[in-house]
């Protein structure tokens, strides 16, 4: 749906019709104030509930992208990337910024994840695991203030978890296999007397990869009682 939020793109036609995706209109680009990022964060969690895909349109400024992935927004169009450009000055801009073209399956395995819900209140972070090694993709707030909580044990883990000789690495991938074989959910880490559990969800799978979902809570109290 085209123009989601002005004009005649009512909510109404969501219930009525299927979508793949909504775009969201630039007019909330352009009066980009408190209220207009309220209205897109609930429309952006709303299509998400609903299985629907997300694209935002007008995006000038790195400001208005970094509040757009903050939200879980899953794309981007605007002047922030490039003007409208001929077939030619397209692939020529690709192949100078070295961006690399989705193929339809590894397109598939990201939309899996783009009807995540990013803005949720509980701690929640995105990893990339390829079978030997960790790369976080996203961090919300609320996960942030969780590790506040435990910094030590969350530090060391980030540190070593993609050294192979490391422990806790071995340990870690010994839980990724688990997820992705569905026979474990959660595993608690400790470091100088804190304990931190990490819980995980595989949210899509392709060859080698999978992305995982993750919640962090300190459960230190649970331990020492």
């Amino acid at each position: 749906m085209d123009d989601f939020g002005s004009g005649y793109s009512f909510l109404n036609y969501l219930k009525n019709f299927e979508f793949d995706e909504i775009k969201l209109d630039m007019i909330f680009m352009k009066d980009f104030d408190e209220a207009s990022k309220k209205i897109l964060t609930a429309c952006v969690k709303m299509a998400k509930d609903l299985g629907i895909h997300t694209l935002a349109e007008g995006v000038e400024t790195k400001q208005k992208l970094d509040f757009l992935q903050s939200i879980g927004c899953e794309r981007i169009q605007g002047f922030y990337y490039s003007k409208p450009l001929p077939t030619g000055e397209f692939a020529k801009l690709v192949a100078e910024k070295g961006i690399e073209i989705e193929n339809w399956q590894q397109s598939k395995f990201y939309q899996c994840v783009g009807l995540v819900d990013l803005a949720s209140d509980k701690p929640t972070c995105l990893a990339l695991d390829d079978g030997s090694h960790f790369r976080l993709l996203y961090v919300n707030e609320e996960f942030q203030k969780e590790v506040k909580r435990a910094p030590a044990v969350f530090k060391q883990i980030v540190n070593e978890w993609n050294k192979p000789e490391s422990e806790i690495a071995k340990r870690l991938q010994a839980f990724a296999k688990k997820v992705d074989q569905g026979e474990a959910s959660y595993f608690d880490f400790k470091q100088t007397e804190q304990y931190l559990r990490l819980s995980a969800q595989q949210i899509a799978r392709h060859e080698n990869y999978q992305i995982l979902l993750i919640n962090a809570s300190d459960i230190t109290v649970q331990y020492l009682k």
